[in-house]
């Protein structure tokens, strides 16, 4: 039986909020490189979204900063699957157990 990976957050997103994360994700992005920054870290929970996996804690932690940059612009139809799904984000993020 196939391991299951231990640091995986229990997150399922509608497709609504899918749409919202992978926009604030590429948006978060976006903004790094052009602050000349390494976008790698995204690369991974984006790649996730897509597929409909579950995010690991790191990329829940960058879904919710994102999450908390995109709002304050963002589409009148982003803004409540936006919120709700920063609020889960931050409890997933709050409760995912820390690394020692």
């Amino acid at each position: 039986m196939p391991s299951r990976r231990t640091d995986a957050i229990d997150l399922t997103l509608s497709r609504e909020e899918a749409w919202v994360a992978h926009t604030a994700l590429l948006d978060a992005c976006e903004r790094v490189v052009d602050d000349g920054g390494d976008a790698s870290p995204y690369r991974r929970p984006i790649a996730r979204i897509e597929r409909g996996d579950e995010l690991d804690a790191a990329g829940t932690a960058l879904l919710r900063d994102a999450l908390v940059d995109y709002l304050g612009d963002a589409p009148v139809r982003d803004r409540a699957p936006g919120r709700a799904l920063l609020r889960r984000t931050d409890d997933a993020v709050d409760s995912a157990p820390r690394r020692a």
